[in-house]
């Protein structure tokens, strides 16, 4: 069995071992050194974690050279990870990277480093802030020149249209019918929905579904805030006594009994070949 194989079917057990929720952290092994001195896992840890440390101050200045150079070049999805990460460089300006929550499993050749992370930019045009989060695992493999990145499994920090989790708000979790009254005809009432989708950063806009308990459906349009970022203030409501779908307006009936508004958005790429996810939002209409 040579080195690439040995490392693969380790990747594959520690991605394994991420997907069922285990911790992975640096741990003491055979490999301890007597003296008092750091045990192997632990220095092979603190080289993989510094090894990560320097990818990501290269990539927040925009350096590609550096950014190829810390990767394997047997990596999946190489040049699709280098693709992303030159969009960005294109799409954001002075970027940050925060990695929060790291836990670290490491071994002579490979490691294992699982993550929670916040990028902060700004857009290049208006200077508009922007902020993506996500949880990730990175494989690292030590190679004859020092740790590379190898693989990833979940949300990329470092490319922001290689498949990340979308996140949907809804401003309100329930609002009185008698804001209503004033709606016999289509009226816009406060009411804010914001869409983080880094897949769909440079997109004009994007849809999301309303239905009602009552049998109304409608999309609602979201523009832009920051590349991925999408918000909408208000929304349209009438009073009717029957549901019209797709009126452009979300008709409300008559009711003793609250209303369910229920917002959903499907997000196609959720990245690390997760199946597209239904994201809900619920609000409700009270007498």
């Amino acid at each position: 069995m040579n080195a690439h194989t040995i490392f693969n079917l380790a990747a594959a057990a520690m991605l394994s071992l991420a997907a069922a929720g285990a911790p992975l952290h640096a741990q003491e092994g055979p490999g301890s050194i007597a003296g008092g001195e750091q045990p192997m896992t632990l220095q092979e840890a603190s080289a993989a974690r510094s090894a990560l440390d320097q990818l990501v101050r290269a990539y927040e200045r925009g350096d590609v050279a550096a950014v190829r150079s810390a990767l394997d070049p047997a990596m999946i999805g190489y040049q699709r990870f280098l693709d992303g990460v030159q969009q960005d460089f294109s799409a954001l300006k002075q970027i940050r990277v925060h990695l929060l929550e790291v836990q670290v499993t490491a071994g002579p050749d490979v490691a294992a480093i699982q993550l929670a992370w916040e990028k902060r930019f700004f857009t290049p045009t208006d200077s508009r802030p922007g902020l993506f989060r996500g949880r990730t695992l990175l494989l690292m493999h030590r190679a004859a020149s020092g740790w590379k990145l190898a693989a990833i499994a979940g949300d990329d920090p470092f490319s922001s249209q290689s498949g990340t989790l979308a996140r949907l708000d809804v401003g309100a979790s329930s609002f009185s019918r008698a804001l209503l009254a004033p709606c016999t005809v289509p009226c816009n009432l406060p009411m804010r929905i914001e869409l983080v989708d880094p897949d769909l950063a440079g997109m004009p806009s994007v849809s999301v579904e309303v239905r009602t308990s009552q049998g109304d459906i409608e999309t609602v349009a979201l523009t832009p805030a920051a590349p991925g970022h999408f918000v909408r203030n208000t929304l349209t409501f009438v009073l009717s006594p029957t549901p019209a779908a797709y009126s452009g307006a979300v008709n409300i009936g008559i009711s003793a009994a609250p209303i369910t508004l229920t917002f959903r958005y499907v997000d196609r790429d959720p990245g690390a070949g997760r199946p597209p996810s239904t994201l809900v939002r619920t609000v409700s209409v009270v007498p």
